[in-house]
């Protein structure tokens, strides 16, 4: 089966496109199609649950509930933080949901050449 992992960028500034990426996070999620996340740049924030959790596309969409689809329904598969892109933005470890993991680059790159995996970038 093909999977797909999702590098996000975009973050709480876009409001609408950080939850569109949850939203097909959890929809790859559903159909067993997951390989995992990493959310880079100015998307660190969304890992922090009181971000999320005010966080709405201009549908109404809630990210937090996409979210938390994701933190009850999804096991094994890697949810990381870029953790140079925390360290340049005050973010910590403390201060991540439990669903997050820090990790880098590299860590995303092990996953991505693996067989069957594609990539989908918000």
């Amino acid at each position: 089966m093909q999977k797909i992992f999702f590098m996000i960028s975009c973050g709480p500034d876009e409001q609408s496109q950080a939850t569109r990426a949850m939203q097909f996070i959890k929809l790859a999620a559903e159909r067993g199609g997951l390989a995992g996340v990493l959310l880079v740049d100015e998307a660190v924030y969304l890992a922090k649950p009181e971000i999320v959790d005010r966080v709405r596309a201009i549908t109404g969409d809630s990210m937090a509930a996409h979210v938390g689809w994701l933190r009850e329904n999804v096991k094994d598969v890697p949810f990381l933080v870029c953790t140079p892109c925390c360290q340049a933005r005050g973010v910590t470890a403390e201060d991540l949901d439990p669903m997050w993991a820090l990790g880098t680059g590299g860590t995303a790159m092990d996953i991505l050449v693996q067989d069957g995996v594609t990539a989908m970038s918000f």
